[in-house]
């Protein structure tokens, strides 16, 4: 299997390299959640817990 990875030179590039994982990165988070077996409740205040831990 070849492999082309790709590296950002520029600030611009860097940035959108980031806010790119990030969205990625709330999709899986908020599929997970999604999928979990307990009511929607429990899953707004693990949603919750997340946004409060996530702005320190």
């Amino acid at each position: 299997m070849n492999m082309i990875v790709y590296t950002p030179q520029t600030e611009k590039d860097k940035k959108e390299l980031g806010r790119r994982a990030a969205v990625l990165h709330n999709e899986v988070l908020m599929q997970s959640i999604r999928q979990l077996p307990c009511p929607n409740d429990q899953k707004k205040a693990l949603l919750d817990e997340i946004k409060s831990e996530s702005s320190y």
